[in-house]
């Protein structure tokens, strides 16, 4: 699995909006399966490994399964409650469609871009 490296994190931090969402995720036939609230959270996990992310000798970015960030982000998202227990959930169907991928607490995020 491709992930976001040291690279990608600094050049996704210019965007002007106040949330990064690739628009692959959204508009193309790969994720089309892929529940909305599911897509929602990736963006979430996305956005906090944006602001606060952590690397890993290899330098790929990832943040820890466990960050209170990931909560806030998605209930401002998705403006519906969220707790850990749906977090979980659906950090689990991301893995399960291969959008992210776990070693012990930490979660990395597949790489999305749009390649036609």
């Amino acid at each position: 699995m491709i992930c976001y490296d040291k690279n990608d994190i600094k050049d996704l931090r210019n965007h002007e909006d106040q949330y990064y969402m690739p628009s692959a995720l959204f508009d193309t036939m790969q994720y089309k399966m892929v529940r909305l609230e599911v897509k929602w959270a990736y963006v979430a996990c996305l956005n906090v490994m944006l602001k606060s992310p952590l690397y890993d000798n290899n330098g790929n970015a990832y943040i820890r399964d466990d960050h209170p960030q990931v909560i806030e982000v998605l209930k401002d998202l998705a403006h519906k409650n969220v707790d850990q227990a749906k977090i979980d959930g659906y950090l689990q169907e991301l893995e399960d469609c291969g959008l992210l991928q776990r070693e012990g607490k930490n979660i990395y995020l597949k790489k999305i871009s749009n390649i036609f």
